[in-house]
């Protein structure tokens, strides 16, 4: 099984911007499962309880988590050194991440690194 890792700011980026990133993901890589870890649904939590639109984002974020099919890592540390460490592993075939220090590093050492654009396809 070949793995897509989400990152939080993906989640929050599309939400924000009225997409849907598994929608995106299950385009490019119709074969493969989204993984996300314990940590980001930490972070979607925490956020969701801001109010304005970034809280809004969240919420409508962790509900789509709900309906959606995505594989959990029950890992609750920090979310940018789980996936720099989940990067190399066997399986994963991508990461989607908006955050743009994350994405950098990623490249950096080697792993195919895709952003959600704002008209909602992984770049």
């Amino acid at each position: 099984m070949h793995y897509i890792i989400l990152d939080t700011s993906s989640i929050l980026f599309a939400a924000a911007n009225k997409k849907d990133a598994f929608k995106a993901i299950e385009a490019k890589f119709p074969n493969c499962k989204i993984m996300i870890s314990t940590g980001v649904l930490r972070e979607l939590r925490g956020i969701s309880s801001n109010a304005g639109r970034r809280g809004a984002a969240a919420k409508l974020s962790l509900e789509m988590l709900g309906y959606k099919k995505v594989n959990v890592d029950n890992v609750s540390g920090n979310v940018d050194s789980w996936i720099s460490r989940k990067a190399s592993s066997p399986g994963v075939r991508a990461i989607v991440t908006n955050d743009d220090q994350l994405a950098r590093k990623l490249r950096g050492g080697g792993a195919a690194v895709f952003k959600i654009s704002r008209e909602g396809f992984l770049r």
